[in-house]
């Protein structure tokens, strides 16, 4: 598997600052993480677009199936 270049750690960065830090699900601001809405093992690509942030709890429920995400 390719590894991610820092380019997809940027966006996260940029991606978590333009949501102030703040789970877009629940609100936390406590452990705030860049998602990217399309994996980057699945094309995802590193673009801000492509990057939702999430607190480390709502990440992993993304992650194991119990949250999904649908961007508009």
């Amino acid at each position: 598997m390719a590894k991610r270049g820092s380019a997809h750690t940027k966006v996260q960065r940029l991606g978590r600052e333009r949501d102030f830090n703040i789970c877009q699900i629940c609100g936390s601001k406590v452990n705030a993480e860049g998602h990217h809405f399309i994996d980057f093992q699945f094309g995802g690509v590193a673009h801000v677009d492509n990057i939702i942030t999430l607190c480390q709890k709502c990440h992993k429920q993304v992650h194991r199936g119990k949250i999904d995400l649908l961007k508009f």
